[in-house]
């Protein structure tokens, strides 16, 4: 069993169910005073990472690696031309994903935080293939309407030729976020077929993520090993875990049979309320 299926039974900060933090937005103005996460620094990372976790003992560290190819094309006026050279779906993406700068960046991250995560298991987000396509053409200027399957399976080829760059740098799972997407214009995914055939080579458990859609909204899928959803499946699917909404840190425990939680913290929440809620977990 993966580390991290392991986790859900067993998770390393001994609370009975699992509970991981998406700490970005409030590390980053809590710490950082709103600026760009360090990914560039191997040891400015680790850093930031180790006080987020000193301060929430994540049950899972989720390292949102999309969030280094925005800061790349934001920050290079070449780059974003390139990936409005052409106006074909999908070129944006593949272009940005291309770029060997915030590969390496990327993946010199990824094995510095997984040398220091411990016990605790490591999980790649990304945004699911179609959504990146979309948030890439915005990169470069374009504003597409949603994907249709044929361009998200596009979009998972660009993706998976991408993911190689993480074979033995030791994440434990990978997250297909999938943001607030309705359930009625979520891509099934099936058309995601390249990444989960090349997680699978990897042995990578991957997760969806529907912010707006409950767990498993198209029963169970090959290669798909959890789900996260706004509430549970309509019928048994595999194991699944809920997105916290706001509730959560007023006290309120969600879908008391989901197998873990997921909870965002908010960037301007109190922090002597929030460390209160995180005691109160333990």
């Amino acid at each position: 069993m993966s580390r991290l299926l392991a986790s859900l039974d067993a998770p390393a900060s001994g609370r009975g169910r699992p509970i991981w933090f998406d700490t970005t937005a409030y590390s980053r103005a809590k710490l950082l005073g709103g600026g760009t996460v360090p990914w560039h620094s191997p040891a400015e990372l680790t850093a930031f990472f180790g006080k987020t976790q000193a301060m929430f003992g994540s049950d899972a560290i989720l390292v949102d690696i999309a969030d280094v190819f925005a800061q790349q094309a934001a920050a290079d006026q070449a780059l974003r031309t390139a990936m409005a050279a052409r106006s074909r779906p999908g070129y944006a993406l593949r272009t940005l994903l291309a770029d060997e700068q915030a590969r390496s960046t990327a993946a010199e991250a990824v094995r510095a935080l997984a040398a220091t995560s411990g016990a605790v298991p490591l999980v790649l987000t990304v945004p699911a293939p179609g959504r990146w396509l979309v948030a890439a053409a915005e990169q470069a200027g374009s504003y597409p309407g949603p994907p249709d399957a044929g361009q998200a399976e596009n979009a998972a080829i660009y993706t998976a030729d991408f993911l190689r760059t993480f074979a033995g740098t030791g994440i434990d799972g990978l997250l297909l976020d999938e943001g607030p997407v309705p359930a009625d214009e979520l891509v099934h995914p099936d058309a995601y077929r390249p990444v989960l055939n090349l997680a699978d080579h990897y042995e990578w458990p991957v997760l969806v993520q529907t912010d707006a859609a409950a767990a498993w909204p198209h029963g169970p899928v090959a290669g798909v090993t959890l789900w996260l959803g706004l509430a549970g499946p309509s019928q048994p699917s595999g194991r699944w875990g809920v997105v916290a909404g706001a509730g959560f840190w007023e006290a309120n425990d969600p879908q008391a049979e989901a197998d873990f939680v997921l909870a965002a913290v908010p960037a301007q929440a109190d922090p002597e309320a929030v460390m209160k809620r995180v005691r109160a977990l333990a």
